[in-house]
């Protein structure tokens, strides 16, 4: 059998829709019987989310690996995200890079004018793909299993998923928990209704991940 000559890498950041990125550069990886690398790029302020990069980190390293990929952690040192990705991509041979575009994540300013065009510039021959992400609650339905009712429990400084609400304790969220598909973790959207709006509280393996 002929091996192949393609070499798959995509690019995720701390964000709701890393795992779908990586989830679809696996399927692009074992078409081609191609390597796969995901990469992740630190940022100005990340220290400020610890809790979350590394629950985001551990996710996502498991998800890389079990697909027989490599997982690579890469700090700007000065450059720019698009000169470290570019830089990635020629250390490893790379031909085709995948990145998400959400107004929901960290990519949103990048996916946008000139980090395309120097992206595209610095890449050279390398196919960039860009995956629409869409913002819930629409189409949550193609992302997420079926919701179920849930409660978000006060432990210590945090909130927890639960199952169910322990002694009416007042520090409880009562909601309806929307799980990612194709995932082994408790992450997902957690829809609460408040004077009859619906907002969507991010969780990361069980624990509510409030915005900065």
């Amino acid at each position: 059998m002929e091996i192949s000559k393609e070499s798959i890498m995509v690019c995720v950041h701390y964000g709701p829709h890393g795992q779908r990125l990586i989830q679809r550069g696996s399927q692009l990886a074992g078409l081609l019987q191609a390597p796969l690398i995901v990469l992740t790029v630190g940022a100005l302020g990340d220290n400020e989310y610890n809790r979350e990069k590394q629950q985001y980190l551990s996710g996502w390293k498991s998800l890389t690996e079990a697909a027989g990929g490599q997982f690579v952690i890469r700090d700007g040192n000065g450059k720019s995200v698009s000169e470290v990705i570019a830089d990635t991509a020629r250390e490893n041979r790379i031909t085709q890079i995948i990145i998400g575009q959400s107004g929901q994540t960290f990519w949103e300013g990048l996916t946008r004018g000139n980090f395309i065009n120097d992206l595209l510039e610095l890449l050279g021959p390398i196919d960039l793909h860009i995956v629409a992400v869409q913002r819930y609650p629409e189409l949550l339905e193609q992302t997420h299993e079926r919701g179920v009712k849930a409660y978000l429990a006060l432990s210590k400084d945090r909130y927890v998923l639960a199952e169910s609400a322990e002694d009416s304790n007042v520090n409880v969220l009562k909601g309806v928990f929307f799980r990612e598909l194709h995932t082994d973790f408790n992450t997902g959207l957690f829809k609460i209704v408040t004077d009859g709006e619906a907002q969507y509280l991010r969780i990361v393996q069980n624990e509510w991940v409030k915005p900065h």
